[in-house]
């Protein structure tokens, strides 16, 4: 992963290591199952708010 941080200003950019994506969603879905470090990031996010959110998030 090239950062620690996230950035979610840019939803055709991956928040966890700054590449471009081909869509926001789809292209998203399609970039963590390429890249192993990214998922690892976005199921770790989606641990960290999975109680923040009545049911659980579908995207």
């Amino acid at each position: 992963m090239a950062t620690n941080a996230t950035n979610w200003r840019d939803p055709v950019i991956c928040p966890f290591c700054g590449d471009e994506l081909t869509s926001p969603g789809a292209g998203f879905v399609d970039h963590i199952d390429d890249s192993t470090d990214c998922e690892e990031g976005f199921e770790h996010w989606r641990e960290n708010i999975s109680g923040d959110l009545a049911g659980e998030w579908t995207g």
